[in-house]
Order: C-alpha cells, then structure tokens, then sequence
C-alpha cells in the first residue's frame, strides 16, 4: 500500500471516530467539539486528517499564551517533527522567562539554547550522578508500590504514582520536605512552566510560593545533605569551584530536576494504566508480565500505551529567526507546535501505527523530548515507571473506580482503582 493510500485510510477512519465521538459526546457543539479533542483519542484521530490534508498548518493566533509568539504552526508528521527539535539554533526553547521567575533570576539547562551555560550545567549534573543511583531508588520503589497495594483499591497518585518519585526527591535528590506539600508544589510549578497555556494569574501565584516553600528547603537541607544525594554531590562540587554548582547553581539545578521529576512520572503512571484499561487483552499481557516479575516485558506495554495516550500531545518551540521547513516559510517569532503524538502515529515513520504493539523500537517513542532538550529524568523514567506500576498491574481484575481526576489541573489527584 502507498504511502498516500495509508494516510488517506488513516484520515478516513479519524474522521469516522470523530464524528461517533462528536455524537457519543453531550452538550452543545462547542462542549462536544471540546470533549472530542481534549481526549488522547479524539486528538489521534484529527492528527490523522490533518497528516493527510494539511500536515503544516498555521494559525492565526498563538495558542501558548503564556509565551511570547506571533502566529502559531501545528506540524503533525514525524519528519517535521523531528527537523524542529534537532534545529534548535533556529526553533528555540521558550521556558526561559518563566523558569527564572521559579529559581530567583539563575537559568536551568531547560530553558537554555545550546552554549557554554548549558554545556557547563548539564556536564556538572551528569558528573554527580553515579552508576549505581538507581539501585536504592528502585528498591525503594518495588517496596513501596507493595506496601500501598495492600488492601484490596488504591487511590494511585497520592498512595504510589506521586509519593514514590516524592520520596526519591526526598531520599536520592536530599530534600527534606513533607511529602505532600512536596508533591503540590512541584506540581504546582511544573504546570506554571509547561502547561499553563491560557496564563492564568492563579497558576502563577500558586507557582511562585511553591517556589518560595521549595528554595527554601533547599537551603534548609545543604547542612544535611549526604554524599548518597545529587544535593550533597552538588554542594561538595560547588566547594571544589563548580561554577554550575555556586549557591545559586544549586538551587537553580536542583529545582529544576525536581520539578521534572513528580508531576511527568505520575501523571505518566495513570494515562499508561488508564489506556490499559481500555485495551482488555493487552490489560491482560501487561498483566502476565507483571506476574511473572519481568519488568521489562511490563515496560513494553507501559510505552506503547504512552504512545496512545501521552503526557503532551505536543512540543513547543519558537522560530529564533525566519526559517523554512520543506516548502513553508516559517516567519520569526512563530510559535511552532510539533505533534510528538501525531508523530508517534505517522505512517512515514511507524509501522503498522494503529496497531498496540509492545516491544517497538526505542526511537519510535517520543515521550520525553529528544536531542538537546530531552527530559534529563529520561533513564529514571524508563526504571522507574515499571518498577512502581508492576505489583498494581499484576492484580487480577484491575478496573477503574473513577476517572482520573486533576481537581481543575491537567495532573491527576486522583485515580482511584480496585481490583478481585
């Protein structure tokens, strides 16, 4: 088949999903327009149409509102997708402005463009991590995702999917917070810097005293600070003349891990249990796997399902100058939305995309960004993720009790489950 007639075959079917979808949905057409793509499924199936009709599409009005841009760009195809990110001389980072407002003026790597700052940042993080870190975090992990399953239900972000990356911030990161005002503030500021698109002055002001409460920590925590912890590394580097690790460097580098670190693997844990659940007979493989203990066969089934339902549709960067991608002239200041979903899906890139298939290659999974700026927690991620869902998912008769739940927020508080 080529490649025209399987894009048109996909377009076709995303059509056909979303008008049942539209249907199936209640309220007017605004709220039922809504519905459909603000679900991973909706979203999946206009990315098809749009692959096939109109795979660079501009807009009038820039939809990341808390960023600067004129005009937007949606490009829904792997190759475009993956021309913007590894061009980030010419298609930038945007964080920047609002990640200092979190760290108090110092830049994190995050919201760098490629340069001695960044080089010297990322370096010095990478010196402070040893080998064997994971080792006790994975421990920790497996214990205690067992410890919360006792019972027969589990409400998963505040018994598992957040407490356990808390905890890692906690006993491997080495600050010294209350797991639950921790879990919030890092939450808190996570969605100030990557998904507050509307600027809403409640999420800034809610972000700027999480950021207060976690400095301060911080800072409370540098006396106390052993050599097991990324915190103690770092004041010891910083007294050997680590520029990246001055006391502003500390603080700045260490919130930013943070910060990366609870709300993503949390929120990942549900939409990857959640999409589960809706898949009946690769619920059930994924159950196998985790029953025999073979975390990497779980881990298979964990990105696939991220792959249908992931923790950001998109990605965004900001054309630094005028550029041009193929035949599209890209004006400066453009606000670039690059479809890491509709890439996950591209007929060009994926074989067989609408097919649930564990144990793709590795490059086919844009979960957490690549090249320059690809999430620094990338290898945590992929241990821990199956390390913590593998007791759950090895309950017979997992099912939802409700949705999950963000209280208003795009980061689940609740996600309550039961299982035989």
């Amino acid at each position: 088949m080529s490649l025209f007639l399987k894009r048109f075959v996909s377009a076709v079917e995303g059509v056909s999903g979303l008008g049942a979808a539209f249907l199936r949905a209640r309220g007017g057409f605004g709220a039922r327009l809504a519905a459909v793509l603000q679900s991973a499924s909706g979203q999946r199936n206009a990315l098809a149409v749009l692959r096939l009709g109109r795979p660079r599409l501009a807009l009038p009005a820039n939809p990341v509102k808390c960023y600067a841009g004129e005009g937007a760009l949606l490009l829904t195809r792997a190759r475009d997708f993956h021309a913007v990110i590894e061009r980030q001389a010419e298609f930038e980072v945007v964080y920047g402005p609002r990640m200092r407002m979190l760290t108090g003026g110092r830049d994190f790597f995050l919201g760098m463009q490629d340069g001695a700052a960044y080089r010297r940042d990322t370096d010095a993080m990478r010196r402070i991590v040893r080998p064997d870190d994971l080792l006790p975090v994975l421990a920790m992990a497996r214990a205690e995702a067992a410890a919360a399953l006792a019972g027969t239900g589990v409400d998963l972000p505040p018994a598992l999917s957040a407490r356990i990356p808390a905890l890692m911030v906690q006993r491997y990161f080495g600050v010294a917070m209350e797991t639950d005002q921790l879990i919030a503030d890092a939450t808190a500021m996570f969605h100030f810097l990557f998904s507050d698109l509307d600027a809403a002055p409640a999420v800034t002001d809610r972000a700027l005293e999480a950021a207060a409460r976690v400095n301060a920590a911080i800072d409370a925590s540098i006396p106390h600070a052993g050599p097991e912890t990324l915190l103690g590394r770092a004041v010891e580097a910083g007294k050997a003349g680590e520029a990246a690790f001055d006391p502003d460097g500390i603080r700045a580098n260490i919130i930013g891990i943070l910060i990366g670190a609870i709300p993503t693997l949390s929120k990942a844990a549900c939409l990857a249990v959640e999409e589960l659940l809706r898949r009946p007979g690769d619920l059930a493989r994924a159950r196998a796997a985790a029953e025999s203990g073979d975390e990497a066969a779980l881990a298979a089934h964990l990105w696939e399902a991220l792959r249908f339902n992931p923790l950001n549709p998109i990605l965004y960067r900001r054309a630094a100058r005028a550029a041009t991608l193929g035949d599209t002239e890209i004006a400066a200041g453009t606000m670039v939305l690059a479809s890491n979903l509709s890439a996950m899906f591209d007929e060009a890139a994926v074989p067989k995309p609408w097919r649930f298939i564990a144990g793709r290659p590795w490059n086919v999974y844009l979960l957490w960004g690549e090249g320059l700026h690809l999430c620094w927690g990338d290898r945590i991620n992929k241990a821990l993720l199956p390390a913590m869902l593998l007791p759950l998912l090895a309950r017979p008769g997992l099912r939802a009790v409700s949705p999950p739940d963000g209280e208003g927020t795009p980061f689940p508080r609740h996600y309550r489950l039961a299982w035989d």
